[in-house]
């Protein structure tokens, strides 16, 4: 199974932090956290602070990193068959995965270099996202986007 993943974080730099986290099975079932130990506002570009923050979902889903460790772990094993990762953007999403699965990786998500990278054209994503109602730059929405891309043949993996 397909698990399409993607991340908010407080810069486009080395060294950003972790903002919020989701991942979107085939299926539509869904792991959304927002963490609450990870940053602070003055970490966070101005960027940030105008588009990530402002669509941050808030209430049930504000955890420490820690609690995120465990629920993702437990998110994906539950799945209860293999599962790899399709998401577009290699280098900034999938470090803060395993950052946050470190202690706790689960049995069904290889620890391989086994990925989709997940490829969508940005005037196709930008249509799916108002089409669909979505807030670009919110972790939740950006991987139901995709896996709403990957379903309609609107993307393709490289």
């Amino acid at each position: 199974m397909k698990l399409f993943l993607d991340t908010e974080f407080t810069d486009l730099v080395p060294g950003n932090k972790l903002i919020s986290i989701a991942l979107m099975a085939e299926d539509g079932e869904f792991f959304y956290a927002e963490l609450t130990d990870t940053y602070e506002l003055k970490d966070c570009s101005e960027f940030v602070k105008a588009y990530v923050l402002p669509f941050l979902k808030g209430g049930e889903y504000r955890m420490t990193s820690y609690e995120c460790s465990l629920k993702l772990g437990n998110w994906i094993d539950d799945r209860g068959v293999d599962c790899t990762l399709a998401l577009d953007n290699v280098s900034w999403d999938r470090p803060h995965l395993i950052s946050l699965l470190k202690d706790c990786w689960p049995e069904n998500l290889s620890k391989k270099d086994d990925y989709y990278k997940f490829v969508v054209m940005e005037k196709d994503m930008a249509h799916i996202m108002m089409e669909y109602n979505l807030d670009i730059h919110n972790a939740l929405d950006d991987a139901a986007g995709m896996l709403i891309a990957y379903k309609t043949g609107l993307s393709w993996e490289v």
